[in-house]
Protein backbone atom coordinates (compact mmCIF):
# COMPACT_ATOMS: atom_id res chain seq x y z
CA UNK A 1 0.00 0.00 0.00
CA UNK A 2 1.21 3.77 -0.66
CA UNK A 3 1.87 5.71 2.41
CA UNK A 4 -1.02 8.52 3.18
CA UNK A 5 -1.98 10.31 6.03
CA UNK A 6 -3.84 7.68 7.61
CA UNK A 7 -1.96 5.05 6.95
CA UNK A 8 -0.71 3.95 10.23
CA UNK A 9 -4.13 2.78 11.02
CA UNK A 10 -4.67 0.83 8.48
CA UNK A 11 -1.21 -1.12 9.00
CA UNK A 12 -2.12 -1.69 12.59
CA UNK A 13 -5.57 -2.98 11.19
CA UNK A 14 -3.98 -5.30 8.84
CA UNK A 15 -0.80 -6.49 10.34
CA UNK A 16 -2.53 -9.02 12.36
CA UNK A 17 -4.04 -10.47 9.33
CA UNK A 18 -0.97 -10.46 6.59
CA UNK A 19 1.90 -12.76 6.02
CA UNK A 20 4.00 -9.69 4.74
CA UNK A 21 3.06 -5.85 4.49
CA UNK A 22 4.99 -3.09 2.80
CA UNK A 23 3.96 0.79 2.79
CA UNK A 24 5.62 2.42 -0.15
CA UNK A 25 7.52 5.30 0.41
CA UNK A 26 4.88 7.95 -1.28
CA UNK A 27 8.02 10.53 -2.83
CA UNK A 28 10.21 7.71 -4.55
CA UNK A 29 7.00 5.76 -5.96
CA UNK A 30 6.24 9.05 -7.52
CA UNK A 31 9.47 9.54 -9.01
CA UNK A 32 9.54 6.09 -10.28
CA UNK A 33 5.73 5.55 -11.60
CA UNK A 34 5.20 9.23 -12.99
CA UNK A 35 2.61 9.12 -15.62
CA UNK A 36 -0.23 11.25 -17.80
CA UNK A 37 -2.79 9.14 -16.65
CA UNK A 38 -3.05 8.57 -13.25
CA UNK A 39 -6.05 6.28 -11.47
CA UNK A 40 -6.39 3.36 -8.89
CA UNK A 41 -6.20 0.79 -11.01
CA UNK A 42 -3.02 1.85 -13.09
CA UNK A 43 -1.36 3.12 -9.81
CA UNK A 44 -1.95 -0.55 -8.17
CA UNK A 45 -0.61 -2.56 -11.47
CA UNK A 46 2.70 -0.51 -11.68
CA UNK A 47 2.76 -1.01 -6.94
CA UNK A 48 2.22 -4.79 -8.11
CA UNK A 49 5.06 -4.86 -10.77
CA UNK A 50 7.30 -3.08 -8.75
CA UNK A 51 7.09 -5.16 -5.58
CA UNK A 52 7.15 -8.15 -8.05
CA UNK A 53 10.63 -7.60 -9.32
CA UNK A 54 11.78 -6.30 -5.57
CA UNK A 55 12.26 -2.32 -6.23
CA UNK A 56 9.32 -1.37 -4.31
CA UNK A 57 10.43 1.55 -2.63
CA UNK A 58 9.84 0.94 1.09
CA UNK A 59 9.64 3.23 4.20
CA UNK A 60 9.68 2.02 7.56
CA UNK A 61 6.36 2.29 9.84
CA UNK A 62 7.25 3.21 13.25
CA UNK A 63 5.56 1.50 16.24
CA UNK A 64 2.38 2.57 17.18
CA UNK A 65 3.44 4.16 20.87
CA UNK A 66 6.57 6.28 18.95
CA UNK A 67 3.92 7.40 16.03
CA UNK A 68 1.38 8.22 19.34
CA UNK A 69 4.56 10.51 20.78
CA UNK A 70 4.74 12.21 17.03
CA UNK A 71 1.38 12.61 16.86
CA UNK A 72 1.48 14.82 20.36
CA UNK A 73 4.55 16.50 19.85
CA UNK A 74 3.25 17.56 16.44
CA UNK A 75 -0.06 19.29 17.75
CA UNK A 76 2.27 20.78 20.75
CA UNK A 77 4.13 22.59 18.42
CA UNK A 78 1.13 23.55 16.77
CA UNK A 79 -0.31 25.19 19.62
CA UNK A 80 3.11 26.91 20.90
CA UNK A 81 2.98 28.54 16.96
CA UNK A 82 -0.22 29.62 17.07
CA UNK A 83 0.49 31.64 20.88
CA UNK A 84 3.77 32.63 19.24
CA UNK A 85 1.50 34.71 16.39
CA UNK A 86 -1.20 35.71 18.87
CA UNK A 87 1.75 37.07 21.08
CA UNK A 88 3.29 39.03 17.44
CA UNK A 89 0.07 40.11 16.83
CA UNK A 90 -1.19 42.08 20.33
CA UNK A 91 3.12 43.68 20.37
CA UNK A 92 1.94 44.55 16.10
CA UNK A 93 -1.20 45.92 17.68
CA UNK A 94 0.22 47.55 21.04
CA UNK A 95 3.26 48.72 18.54
CA UNK A 96 0.62 50.73 15.99
CA UNK A 97 -0.77 53.03 18.93
CA UNK A 98 2.65 53.56 20.53
CA UNK A 99 2.29 51.54 23.76
CA UNK A 100 5.26 51.33 25.51
CA UNK A 101 4.95 47.27 26.70
CA UNK A 102 7.33 44.23 28.37
CA UNK A 103 7.01 41.79 25.66
CA UNK A 104 7.69 38.59 27.32
CA UNK A 105 5.53 39.68 30.35
CA UNK A 106 2.68 40.15 27.58
CA UNK A 107 0.74 36.47 27.97
CA UNK A 108 0.89 37.28 31.59
CA UNK A 109 -3.03 37.82 32.34
CA UNK A 110 -2.68 40.00 35.26
CA UNK A 111 0.48 42.40 33.36
CA UNK A 112 -2.11 42.47 30.31
CA UNK A 113 -5.16 43.89 32.13
CA UNK A 114 -3.14 46.39 33.65
CA UNK A 115 -1.20 47.47 30.84
CA UNK A 116 -4.44 47.70 29.25
CA UNK A 117 -5.68 50.06 31.99
CA UNK A 118 -2.92 52.36 31.69
CA UNK A 119 -1.96 52.93 28.13
CA UNK A 120 -3.96 56.36 28.03
CA UNK A 121 -6.19 56.52 24.45
CA UNK A 122 -6.31 53.06 23.18
CA UNK A 123 -8.48 53.42 20.43
CA UNK A 124 -11.96 51.03 20.84
CA UNK A 125 -11.05 48.96 17.82
CA UNK A 126 -7.90 48.14 19.15
CA UNK A 127 -9.11 47.02 22.46
CA UNK A 128 -11.57 44.67 20.80
CA UNK A 129 -9.03 43.30 18.75
CA UNK A 130 -6.69 42.86 21.77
Amino acid sequence: MEATIFTGWIYDYLTPHAVALKVAHPEMLKAITAAKKKNDRADAEKIADLLRVNLLPECHMLPEDIRELRRILRYRTHIVRTAVKMQNKMSGLLMEIGAAYNKKRLNGKRYFNRLLETVEEIPQSVKELL
